[in-house]
């Protein structure tokens, strides 16, 4: 009898026990990382109207619109590049020494914005971030998925996209009542309280196999589900171990696992796998919901509402905070394609009605009756899209990847996210000149429509199914 077995309920809801408590402890340790990536994220919404204000904290004074643009953008270009380094760490020091190191150029990032009083010295913060992103977007799923059980694999998934949000909620609140630099300041804690807590969390198992440390995997096991030595539970561990060695087996020789290469995605399910990350992060991007929530402030403001951008800022990062918190709680309750395949859709709705209510505003139409439309429908894409479409990505991306080229097709995978992200934040104010902001709010709106349908014909449904059934889902083209 599996462990899933002894520990499922005949209800099918996911309920806590003991057996389970450290699993969703380290899921959270490793998540402080992400909360302090979100803080570093959301810095630029409250600060960078300082930044360009005479009041600007810089030696030098202002910063153009230019400089603005590439203090934007500058995150997505050390992102890219910092995401094969991460990749690669991955691999030859294992998951935990690599997302403990994530914290490092966070903690330069805040040095940076603390003592720092030149842009140039912005410009190498916002790439240290950068860097640090690539790290945790790559590590955090790779370790919560190599560490989980079935059953919750989903539930501590899409722990990554909330902390992310409570991060960027945090960071946009100390920026509308704190100082530049005591902000700053607070916030350099962070990396550093990750560091120190998640030294007591162990490599995944899956890992030490692969690397023929078959002791410290079963120690790294047995603390991961609270296994004692008492005759059922290790019947349980030696039923999760013969299962890793399977899984493990079913890759090249042992001493071939350090040795990857393209040639490792010769398998079928390797190579749809890979190409079906791909066309799920550049949907994640090419949503709009990331330009959306950097467009908040001046959506609000063209729509009439009374606040003012900063408190914008906070209403939708609140919004997004409980959107990902109803991920958690239904994302192992109900079938992923029907909750992603649901929010594109619902998504896709308000973007389209945002931009009928962008072009009729165009035309000169007198719409100001109607003028509640754009928050109400910005704060339910917003909403919508935190609960499904955003935080599923990284969820199926890293149950899809087969474990041998995990780490490496989830650089891939990510680098090709922040070349994206990168093309949306630097040329989405181009885009609204040229096609209108109604224009824009089309695309993502037909973009959405297109994640949905996508997920509906391509991918096969993940939820409580072990990695092995996962490929073979993908081997034999089933889709429920």
């Amino acid at each position: 009898m599996t462990a899933e077995k002894h520990c499922s309920n005949g209800s099918g809801t996911i309920k806590p026990d003991r057996k389970i408590v450290k699993l969703y402890l380290a899921a959270i340790g490793a998540n402080i990382i992400s909360l302090s990536l979100g803080t570093a994220i959301g810095w630029l919404s409250p600060f960078l109207p300082l930044l360009i204000s005479p009041d600007s904290p810089l030696d030098h004074g202002p910063v153009t619109d230019v400089q603005a643009t590439w203090i934007a953008s500058l995150l997505c270009i050390g992102a890219f590049c910092g995401t094969f380094l991460f990749g690669w760490s991955a691999e030859k020091f294992g998951r935990k020494a690599s997302l403990l190191a994530t914290a490092l150029p966070l903690v330069g990032f805040w040095g940076c914005v603390a003592f720092g009083t030149t842009v140039e010295v912005l410009y190498v913060a916002r790439l240290l971030a950068g860097l640090g992103a690539a790290g945790v977007f790559l590590l955090v799923p790779m370790y919560v998925t190599e560490i989980a059980e079935d059953r919750i694999r989903g539930t501590l998934g899409s722990f990554f996209i909330l902390f992310l949000n409570i991060g960027t909620l945090l960071s946009f609140v100390m920026g509308s009542y704190l100082s530049y630099h005591l902000t700053a300041y607070i916030l350099f804690a962070l990396p550093i309280v990750f560091l120190v807590l998640f030294l007591q969390f162990p490599e995944t198992p899956q890992y030490l196999i692969r690397r023929n440390r078959v002791r410290d995997a079963e120690s790294s096991l047995k603390y991961l589900r609270g296994y004692t030595s008492t005759p059922d539970h290790l019947e349980m561990l030696r039923s999760e171990m013969d299962g890793l060695l399977v899984q493990v087996s079913g890759d090249k020789d042992s001493s071939e696992q350090s040795s990857i290469s393209l040639a490792d995605f010769a398998p079928q399910s390797a190579r749809k796998a890979l190409l079906i990350g791909l066309v799920l992060v550049s949907l994640n991007q090419l949503s709009g919901c990331f330009a959306l929530i950097n467009y908040t402030a001046q959506i609000f403001a063209d729509a009439g509402s009374d606040l003012d951008p900063n408190m914008a800022a906070i209403v939708v990062g609140a919004i997004q905070i409980i959107g990902s918190y109803g991920s958690t709680i239904i994302v192992d309750r109900c079938q992923r394609k029907h909750v992603y395949i649901a929010t594109c859709f619902f998504a896709a709705i308000g973007l389209f009605v945002m931009g009928t209510h962008g072009y009729l505003k165009s035309q000169h139409v007198d719409v100001s009756a109607i003028n509640w439309i754009p928050v109400a429908s910005l704060s339910f894409v917003i909403f919508i899209a935190s609960v499904g479409l955003l935080p599923l990505t990284f969820v199926i991306l890293s149950e899809i990847l087969p474990p041998k080229v995990r780490s490496l097709g989830g650089s891939l995978c990510t680098a090709f996210l922040w070349m994206i992200s990168f093309l949306v934040v630097k040329y989405f104010p181009a885009m609204v000149e040229l096609i209108g902001v109604h224009g824009c709010m089309w695309v993502f709106s037909a973009v959405c429509l297109t994640a949905g349908l996508f997920n509906a014909i391509v991918i096969p449904e993940t939820r409580g199914r072990s990695i092995e059934q996962i490929i073979h889902a993908m081997e034999n083209n089933i889709k429920n």
